[in-house]
């Protein structure tokens, strides 16, 4: 990429995240059309595929059986759900909002709007729609026509576009290198003053602030190369900018051997417990640094990890005014049974504010924060900061004052302490999950706008007014109905459950179809889980078959979602508990069959109806408990799968598996056979329909001789091979016909 610097920052959209092997699915899903369309075709008569078949899938499909037509419709429906996308900020008079839509079956059918969110009219962005390909989010309003975005053009160079929505006249100012030189833009000031950019070296990489009109740059930090840099945080003036380097994981996931890290690695050995702090770079290199360009020496403040409390940085926000500093820190991962912490594999999160000259402020370590991955925060104004967090089943917001101005004379007027005073604040939301990257907010603070779904409600944005006094009491205002017609197809009712296992109680929901009774009596249940493993299980609204929580029950098929150990929104000691001991491959398996055993012991269901499904982590889940509990599952669909921990540690995601089993397959190779579904593939008894995309980086070599050992057995079971697919069928056509065989599949096989 000589001559320009690529893009680093692509259209950011929530996705369930299947983190093994290291992928989110929506921000690497296939951005292409493959011309299906199983719904609203020809009624199409063919016999549903025998036992023991390998079926590719190309472009052409596959001939179905059809549906009846009521279920085609609402089948269509709910497969045709949108994602919303918030694109900009909010405009100066607080009215306006750019937005795109898209299929999640398609996510290229993309269209982009300008969304009044006083009255909620959607109007076409038809200059938008041309000009608008690979943008640093978010398009920022310069006055209430007027926007202003910077994005890599397709031959390289980077532009600086400003669009006038009322003339629909643009200009676009080029930045690049004129000399060879490979890199990338990290983010834009938000006055477009200066941008910072990454400058690939051997062995290092040097970072610079580019300042515009001028185009000089100054060297603001130099990475390691087993570290990792997050974008910049800037001002609002963008007179300062705060950087933060901290742990890395394997960058070349998708590269098969040579190019992956091998057993000296420093990832892997962090992974594996090997590293002192003194010696593990991802402890002694986390810094954040704090630049303000008004000051004759830029380089403000600087904070490096082992100096500022011991704990790794994780990435930071500036206030508007620029003079306080919030940060997200880890803790890192003490698993038993290792010399030494993992620090690229934290087992938890916490908060702090800074002011410019170092001095910790405050610390926010509330339950709702710690998932290492599902937390985050920002400045609401310069008084407040605005948290997103995993907490059990639910990803909601939260506001916490941080006691200063009209706060700080309330209190003392009151007696009281600001430690009595600072709380989180949960902000009134009913169950289910925000979208942390449709959040965006007033300058003020007292507006924000976010998207939501749960099992009961599609995606929609919607808006909270903080204003003391505001009309509707702070409660949540809806501002679009995108998802009306999903809404309506959507009958399915969602009840709280909880089951006691082995490692302690477990919390979950049931999705059944509308008007089913609860609890229920003998009915068939599908048994999800989640990628990862990590993450949260939380409600939201998901039709696609790798998360099929609305998909199966509007046909008749309950699904139970029960996060167990591994999962984020249950704490630390959960959250790390695979990691632990000898415990990999196996005790969240045995927490899935005590939970099966107690849905047939109180009559929920029996032993010839329950079903588990999953993608990536959940396909291997879903492999690994028929494999070991061949009598509890009637029928299984592994999808994705990761199936050979062997292969995988070689090949692909070494860090990660060495964290998991805190060895290496050279020094306990019995340990990685034992969970590997492949080298257990003989003991399954259970009916099985698997999902695999050529091009999946889990090598659909590994799908097709874990297919072939189970047919050999005897015992039913069918792959799919999507042709052209990669991990998971999200973003693809072929969701449509996936979802009727998965449909069909538990349909035949969970009976009473």
């Amino acid at each position: 990429m000589a001559n320009s610097w690529s893009n680093s920052i692509f259209l950011r959209r929530l996705t369930r995240t299947l983190r093994f092997p290291g992928l989110a699915v929506g921000q690497k899903a296939l951005w292409r059309s493959l011309s299906l369309s199983l719904l609203g075709a020809a009624t199409v008569v063919a016999a549903l595929p025998g036992r023991g078949e390998i079926i590719p899938v190309g472009l052409d499909g596959l001939a179905l059986p059809s549906m009846a037509a009521a279920e085609q419709a609402r089948l269509e429906a709910l497969l045709g759900v949108q994602q919303i996308e918030v694109l900009s900020t909010l405009s100066p008079d607080r009215t306006t909002l750019v937005v795109a839509t898209s299929s999640r079956v398609v996510p290229e059918d993309r269209r982009l709007h300008f969304l009044n969110i006083r009255t909620g009219e959607l109007s076409d962005a038809l200059a938008l729609e041309y000009d608008l390909i690979s943008p640093d989010l978010p398009l920022r309003w310069i006055d209430n026509d007027t926007l202003r975005y910077v994005q890599q053009d397709p031959y390289g160079p980077w532009e600086i576009i400003t669009l006038n929505r009322v003339t629909d006249i643009a200009s676009r100012t080029s930045v690049y290198p004129t000399q060879p030189e490979d890199g990338e833009v990290l983010g834009v000031a938000p006055d477009f003053s200066k941008f910072a950019v990454r400058v690939y070296g051997e062995g290092e990489d040097i970072i610079y602030i580019v300042f515009l009109p001028s185009l000089r740059r100054l060297e603001v930090a130099r990475l390691p190369e087993d570290l990792e840099i997050r974008p910049p945080a800037w001002s609002d003036s963008g007179t300062q900018v705060a950087l933060v380097m901290t742990s890395g994981e394997e960058q070349r996931l998708y590269d098969r051997t040579p190019n992956t890290p091998g057993l000296a690695n420093p990832v892997v050995q962090d992974a594996l417990g090997h590293l002192t702090p003194a010696d593990n770079p991802f402890y002694q290199h986390s810094t954040v640094r704090v630049f303000d360009f008004s000051q004759p020496e830029p380089l403000r403040l600087e904070m490096v990890a082992p100096d500022y409390g011991g704990d790794p940085f994780a990435e930071v926000s500036l206030s508007p005014d620029g003079r306080r500093l919030l940060v997200k820190r880890y803790r890192p991962s003490p698993v038993a049974g290792r010399m030494h912490p993992s620090y690229v594999f934290p087992e938890s999160a916490y908060f702090e504010v800074y002011d410019l000259d170092g001095h910790r402020l405050d610390t926010i370590a509330a339950d709702a924060l710690r998932g290492p991955t599902e937390s985050a925060g920002q400045f609401l104004g310069n008084n407040r900061l605005l948290f997103w967090g995993t907490e059990g089943l639910n990803r909601h917001l939260y506001v916490y004052d941080l006691g200063e101005g009209q706060a700080a004379e309330k209190q003392a007027t009151e007696g009281q302490t600001r430690e009595e005073q600072r709380v989180l604040t949960p902000l009134p939301m009913p169950p289910g999950s925000v979208d942390p990257a449709s959040i965006v907010t007033a300058a003020n603070g007292n507006i924000i706008i976010y998207g939501f779904s749960s099992v009961t409600q599609p995606p929609e944005l919607f808006a909270l007014d903080l204003t003391e006094g505001s009309a509707g009491g702070g409660t949540p205002r809806s501002l679009t109905t995108i998802n009306a017609a999903a809404a309506e197809s959507n009958r399915v009712r969602v009840d709280a459950v909880s089951f006691t296992t082995g490692q302690g109680d477990r919390e979950g929901y049931l999705v059944q179809p509308a008007g089913s009774a609860f609890p229920p009596q003998g009915v068939p249940i599908v048994l999800w889980q989640q990628g990862g493993p990590g993450f949260s299980m939380a409600n939201e609204f998901a039709t696609e078959v790798e998360m099929p929580l609305n998909l199966l029950p509007n046909f008749g098929l309950p699904v139970l979602v029960v996060p167990l150990s591994g999962r984020e929104g249950f704490g630390p000691e959960l959250y790390r508990a695979l990691a632990d001991g000898q415990n990999f491959g196996h005790i969240d398996v045995q927490e899935g069959a005590d939970i099966i055993g107690q849905l047939i012991q109180r009559g929920w269901t029996t032993a010839a109806q329950v079903g588990v499904t999953g993608c990536s982590y959940g396909g291997y889940y879903t492999a690994q408990i028929a494999a070991q509990f061949p009598q509890m599952v009637a029928a299984a669909n592994p999808q994705c799968s990761l199936l050979d921990t062997l292969t995988e540690w070689q090949l692909g995601y070494s860090s990660l598996l060495s964290y998991l089993i805190g060895q290496t397959p050279m020094e306990a190779p019995d340990r990685y056979l034992q969970a590997s579904p492949l080298y257990n593939a003989e003991a399954i008894r259970t009916p099985m329909l698997l999902f695999h995309g050529s091009d999946d980086f889990l090598q659909i070599d590994v799908a097709r001789n874990f297919h072939d050992v189970i047919d050999g057995d005897g015992v039913p079971v069918t792959l799919y091979e999507f042709e052209g697919v990669g991990h998971s069928l999200y973003g693809s056509s072929y969701e449509t016909q996936a979802a009727q065989l998965q449909i069909e599949f538990f349909r035949q096989y969970l009976q009473p």
